[in-house]
């Protein structure tokens, strides 16, 4: 509890804010001030940590950061940053690259409500600020997991249901498309539970809405059984139009359930993967049968093993090279499946060593459109969309200005290219993107934002990091 008595305690930037000053505009932790309300949590002037995030180009230094121990903490918060008009973000595992979640303002850091609170044989209710790593170990021990996972797990629950959350298994949607409920803080700091059948026009904002809408405080997501044993196999291609058919023919079986692409060194592989029981293993040969590349991979590995391969490989860079510490101008876009391969054809043997790096990746998502649900998740319209990957990372850690500049105006020309060919940015990239692109990305459903924006952020303080108002 925030009290006279330990409003001094903690070291160095670990002291406690005790209130605002609304004429420097300044947090102060003495003085006269407009007193922060009780809190369970705290609230800091460390910003430690939080003011970059995966990009580690852009930094924006927040004025004072809540640790919450309830939703109450952040309602409370928020009406007292709504009064003094004071800039907020939420953050979670802080992935994104181009300071979408970052603030000058005042930082919520999620990760300070991360309970599990209950995992049934259908749904799971969670915290926005677990990782859904944590809940997929957790459901794992009741053979459960989540329907849809991104590559990278370590990332927060909110954070995902906020941008979208796209897997390598194409027909079951996006991590959007199975929540079932949220809890939501709005910009107004009022909790409100919403679903389908509740509050349903917050629900619809809220899901991939970029933070605009409300904090993401709690969620029951979608849970389905898990088979223990995942085969697992990597197809390497001396051609892009081998490559292409053979995509092409393994989505239309339908008889794999997880496929995408990544280039390694430059040469087009297939990763290709379903699960199954140990009694029944996959037939290989029927699986394979009339594709082109040549195999280089054919394993089986446990569940947890297979889901939690790229946190393995991504734990091994930050070891080996300092990950955490190189700039990552990433560029993300959606491709409509009728120009994707031309796009594709046309960048990726444009890319060199610097356009990726020993860091970095590239990789290529195919999903059916007709399983996404949420209005404000924008893709292309066609029957197939596919999510391209440039995941650049630099080659040494430490600021590097001049690359982070230079990456970015390559991702702005790519866009340019992309948006010719009916390309849709994914936000959680790297890009220069102004009030006439956000109107453009939303389309005919821009009215619609802004009214939903109107609606439950009436002062616009949620989440400008962006720059979508």
């Amino acid at each position: 509890m925030l009290t006279r008595r330990n409003l001094l305690t903690g070291l160095g930037l670990g002291v406690l804010v005790a209130g605002f000053d609304p004429v420097g505009r300044v947090w102060a932790a003495e003085g006269p001030f407009d007193r922060v309300p009780q809190l369970d949590g705290e609230l800091v002037f460390d910003h430690s940590g939080v003011s970059t995030d995966n990009g580690q180009y852009v930094i924006r230094e927040p004025l004072a950061v809540l640790r919450p121990k309830s939703v109450r903490d952040i309602e409370k918060m928020i009406r007292f940053c709504r009064k003094h008009r004071i800039k907020v973000a939420t953050r979670g595992r802080g992935h994104s690259t181009h300071g979408q979640g970052l603030v000058a303002g005042l930082l919520i850091d999620s990760r300070w409500l991360a309970t599990i609170h209950s995992i049934d044989r259908d749904r799971a209710d969670v915290d926005a600020g677990a990782t859904w790593l944590d809940l997929t170990r957790a459901g794992y021990r009741h053979r459960l997991a989540p329907p849809v996972l991104t590559g990278y797990i370590g990332l927060s629950i909110g954070g995902v249901l906020s941008m979208g959350g796209v897997s390598s298994t194409n027909r079951v949607g996006l991590a959007v498309d199975h929540v079932k409920e949220l809890e939501v803080v709005t910009g107004e700091g009022r909790a409100v539970r919403c679903s389908r059948t509740r509050n349903r026009a917050l629900f619809d904002a809220v899901l991939a809405g970029v933070g605009q809408f409300g904090v993401i405080t709690r969620a029951i997501v979608d849970m389905v059984p898990a088979l223990p044993m995942v085969r697992s196999y990597v197809l390497r291609y001396a051609d892009l139009p081998t490559f292409f058919k053979d995509l092409r023919t393994l989505l239309t079986r339908n008889e794999i359930e997880d496929v995408f692409a990544q280039w390694l060194g430059g040469v087009p592989h297939i990763f290709a993967a379903t699960a199954f029981e140990p009694s029944s293993p996959p037939n290989d040969s029927h699986l394979l049968r009339e594709l082109s590349g040549s195999v280089a991979q054919a394993a089986s590995l446990d569940f947890l093993t297979y889901v939690e391969r790229v946190d393995t490989q991504v734990d091994d860079l930050r070891k080996s090279i300092s990950w955490d510490e190189l700039v990552k101008p990433w560029f993300d876009v959606w491709l409509p499946g009728s120009t994707m391969e031309r796009y594709v054809s046309e960048v990726v043997p444009s890319l060199t060593a610097r356009d990726v790096g020993a860091g970095g990746w590239v990789l290529l998502f195919p999903i059916q459109r007709s399983k996404l649900t949420r209005p404000m998740m924008r893709v292309p319209d066609d029957d197939w969309v596919f999510l391209f990957d440039i995941l650049t990372a630099a080659e040494k850690p430490g600021p590097d200005p001049a690359f982070a500049k230079e990456m970015l105006a390559r991702n702005n020309r790519l866009f340019d290219r992309a948006r010719q060919l009916g390309g849709v940015r994914y936000p959680i990239g790297s890009m220069d993107f102004g009030a006439r692109d956000w109107a453009a990305h939303y389309g005919e459903r821009w009215p619609e934002v802004q009214r939903a924006k109107r609606a439950y952020d009436p002062d616009r303080i949620l989440t400008p990091g962006p720059g979508i108002f």
